[in-house]
């Protein structure tokens, strides 16, 4: 199990995600990681232990999304589009897990499903590159 590092997020919050059985995993991901200096606000992926209803994941993310200060945006990394999902896995930062067999099914099934995905999300990126 991760500790969630404490000096990035306050300790309410902390004390909620601890508390939330639905939550198994927190990452900092996006220009936080690359480059702290120039970062307008933090973004952090939340990861649910399973796909529930579209209904019950936005009333998850908007009652942790109004717990935190404006400096965060706060994401499901079910609700993120694939290719997001993909650099969540690749780029971000765990800042707290729970259960790390979930964190690795879920991004192993990720991965699988992205490779299905993936020849025409390259193909879309040349035709607009152009």
């Amino acid at each position: 199990m991760y500790n969630i590092n404490k000096k990035l997020l306050p300790k309410e919050i902390i004390k909620e995600i601890e508390k939330d059985n639905e939550i198994i995993t927190v990452f900092v991901f996006g220009s936080y990681i690359h480059n702290k200096k120039y970062s307008r606000d933090i973004d952090l992926c939340i990861v649910l232990d399973k796909k529930y209803s579209n209904l019950e994941m936005s009333r998850k993310k908007i009652k942790y999304a109004s717990l935190f200060s404006r400096k965060f945006d706060v994401s499901l990394f079910q609700q993120l589009p694939m290719y997001i999902r993909i650099r969540v896995l690749k780029e971000g930062k765990i800042l707290f897990c729970k259960d790390e067999d979930k964190l690795y099914g879920l991004a192993f099934s990720t991965i699988k499903e992205f490779e299905y995905y993936k020849k025409i999300y390259y193909t879309y990126l040349k035709s607009i590159e152009k």
